[in-house]
This record gives structure tokens, sequence and C-alpha cells, in this order.
């Protein structure tokens, strides 16, 4: 359900890539760093303190990001890829324009918040399983078709 979820707001972001990109300037990568940090609501008065910041938190960015370039949809994927947000281009050469900005932190604002360092430095709200899961003892304990029916007793008559 979360993959058709964020497969959607992928299209949703690549199918605006046809905006009006002409005669304006878009936004940065340092521009949109900033925002990131910003939603995650870290520290962000530039762009390198926002590096900073994400990296507290376990966001490791691509190392060869270029700040003072234009925003393309290759940086946002790479940049969501170092989220842990499932997003990819066809164009990553394409321009992304501010509108389309806006449109990606309204569309994966619950994703980026679930993502690691959410809740601050330290914090997460995404917890890893404390044991793996085994599908021969699906959560009973027992092993599965190794033990007769267990004694059940509905606790509403049927």
């Amino acid at each position: 359900m979360a993959w058709m979820r964020l497969t959607t707001a992928l299209f949703l972001v690549v199918a605006l890539a046809h905006t009006s990109q002409a005669g304006s300037a878009g936004p940065t990568v340092a521009d949109f760093v900033v925002r990131l940090a910003q939603a995650k609501s870290l520290e962000a008065t530039n762009a390198q303190v926002a590096v900073e910041s994400l990296h507290q938190v376990g966001v490791l960015l691509p190392t060869d990001l270029e700040l003072s370039r234009d925003l393309t949809e290759g940086d946002v994927a790479r940049i969501s890829r170092a989220l842990g947000l499932a997003v990819s281009t066809n164009r990553p050469e394409t321009g992304f324009s501010g509108e389309q900005v806006d449109k990606f932190f309204s569309s994966f604002q619950v994703e980026m918040a679930l993502t690691h360092g959410a809740g601050g430095p330290g914090g997460s709200a995404v917890r890893a399983p404390t044991a793996a899961f085994n599908p021969y003892t699906k959560g009973k304990g027992g092993s599965k078709g190794k033990k007769r029916g267990h004694a059940f007793t509905p606790s509403e008559p049927e």
C-alpha cells in the first residue's frame, strides 16, 4: 500500500515536470536541502548547516551534490533515496520547478516524518523489529505443522 502511494506520488511529480520552466530560474539544490531539513524540524539557516543537521540524524546525502546548481529530477531522486524514499525518474536532467518542490513536500510529508532521523537528533519514528520474522512460527511461538490444533474458546458467541 505504501509502495502504491509512493509510486503514485512519483508519477504526480513527473507529470508536473512539463509545467512552465522557461523564463524563471528554478530552485537550487541548496534550496531543496534547506527545505528538507526544515521539513524534518532541523536547523537550516543555510545549505551547509542543513547538510550537517541531516548528517547528524543519519541522513547521508550524496557527496557529489553541487549545492549551487539548479535542481533537477535526478537530484531529487538521489536525495530522496538518501532519505529512504523509493523515488526514481526517467529524465534525471530535467529541471525541477518551485511548484514541483511544493508538491513533492506535500506528497511525501508523512513518509519523510517516518524516515530515519525523524523526531530530532538521536530519535527515530521507525523502529526496527526486535526479532526477525520467522514464517514457521507465524507469531504463535510454535512450529508450523508440527503441533496439533490449539483449544480455541471464542470471547463472544457466534
